[in-house]
């Protein structure tokens, strides 16, 4: 069952299926920007130029944190026009099924889930999603305080965040 101390799946069902919704998107971005982390931080990155006329290629930007203050305001300005037009027009989030029309399974071969199946992959897709926030958190914290990236950590053998063993 679901853990609901203060009884809201019974007085509010409608508001508790938003929440999983919600955290359902949260979860799929936080998966999104882990892949991209470690991408990133293994220096995989698009050839060519992040600005042309400001001579910023997308190698020139840093790993980690300090990346996001590298990227001009016209990009950061457009990364968020592109999160909320997906959002709100292709990904609304007032559709609370799951299902946003990306499919499941192979690429190019439809693939419809209903029932038992449908709720367990849901539900599977939650928990992964859970664990990719506490790791991207746990990522971005560990940076905070040890001013190393993930990669810089391993590489160092600085894991615990505390400095070198």
């Amino acid at each position: 069952g679901v853990y609901d101390p203060l009884g809201w799946l019974e007085s509010e069902p409608e508001a508790f299926e938003r929440r999983r919704a919600v955290e359902r998107k949260h979860g799929r971005i936080a998966m999104a920007a882990v892949v991209g982390m470690l991408f990133h931080n293994a220096d995989i990155e698009f050839p060519g130029y992040l600005s042309k006329e400001l001579g910023i290629r997308f190698a020139d930007i840093p790993n980690g944190m300090n990346g996001l203050f590298s990227v001009p305001i016209a990009g950061i300005s457009q990364i968020v026009f592109a999160i909320g037009v997906v959002e709100l027009a292709i990904w609304p989030a007032s559709d609370y099924s799951g299902d946003y029309g990306t499919g499941y399974g192979r690429p190019f071969v439809p693939n419809v889930l209903e029932g038992d199946e449908l709720k367990y992959k849901l539900d599977m897709e939650i928990n992964q999603g859970r664990a990719a926030m506490m790791g991207i958190m746990g990522a971005l914290v560990g940076e905070a305080v040890t001013g190393q990236t993930l990669a810089e950590q391993y590489a160092s053998g600085n894991l615990i965040g505390y400095g070198p063993p």
